[in-house]
């Protein structure tokens, strides 16, 4: 076994095991002590071990093989060698894309009517206010957290771990492949509950579509960082 090897290897047990148990202690840490310093605190260490592992990814396997996928029709033949399949596909993607960035879409309507805005949407993150931003400060850091995570997450657990499921060293069924990638996404969100690991593993699994439909990490990079980011549209400002 290669030093590339076994570096692989490592990190694909920290994404199956290390990273989603840290989270869970990390969150309960941090929902015990919700102060602005705490959330900072979190949004720190969060962007540090990801851009770090995405850094491990890029040199043990390479940018280009983790940012790019050509696959054959018969990789994954339920999706490339049925035309009504594939645009059936990209019709639901463009469908949920657009029920995603619903609250942005809307907050840009109101401001160039300059219609006051409502906050209904926010009541229903209620329960997350020690993890969301609030202050201006964090809102800052969350910018820097969301394009953070549609870069590494996206490098991670659609680039990386596709290319280590399906191509090395187990060889999987790309559909497989993308299921469980999908799941271990989900995993690395169970913080929030079951519902966290179902809704972030069902968009694990968009992605990665979006990955094998356009052959790049790009546009599933940018719609990932615009999800995140919808957050602050739809949470409330803080006051002056």
């Amino acid at each position: 076994m290669t030093r590339l090897t076994l570096v692989q290897h490592l990190l694909f047990l920290f994404l199956l095991v290390i990273a989603p148990a840290w989270d869970f202690w990390d969150t309960q840490r941090l929902k015990r002590n919700p102060s602005s310093a705490g959330k900072i605190r979190y949004y720190k260490t969060l962007c540090a071990w990801l851009w770090i592992a995405t850094v491990i990814a890029c040199l043990t396997v390479g940018l280009r093989p983790l940012f790019t996928i050509y696959p054959a029709p018969d990789e994954i033949p339920w999706l490339l060698r049925h035309a009504w399949v594939f645009y059936l596909v990209e019709v639901l993607v463009a469908l949920l894309v657009a029920l995603l960035l619903l609250p942005v879409v809307i907050v840009i309507r109101k401001k160039l009517k300059k219609q006051p805005r409502q906050y209904r949407s926010a009541e229903a993150f209620k329960s997350f206010d020690y993890f969301f931003p609030a202050t201006r400060s964090e809102r800052r850091w969350w910018v820097f957290v969301c394009i953070t995570a549609g870069i590494c997450e996206e490098l991670l657990f659609r680039g990386f771990l596709l290319h280590y499921l399906h191509t090395f060293p187990f060889g999987l069924n790309l559909t497989v492949a993308l299921l469980l990638a999908a799941a271990i996404f989900g995993l690395s969100h169970l913080y929030i509950g079951v519902s966290g690991f179902v809704s972030s593993a069902l968009l694990g699994f968009l992605f990665g579509l979006l990955f094998i439909l356009t052959g790049s990490l790009l546009l599933p990079m940018i719609l990932h960082a615009a999800f995140d980011l919808r957050m602050l549209a739809i949470l409330r400002p803080p006051q002056e």
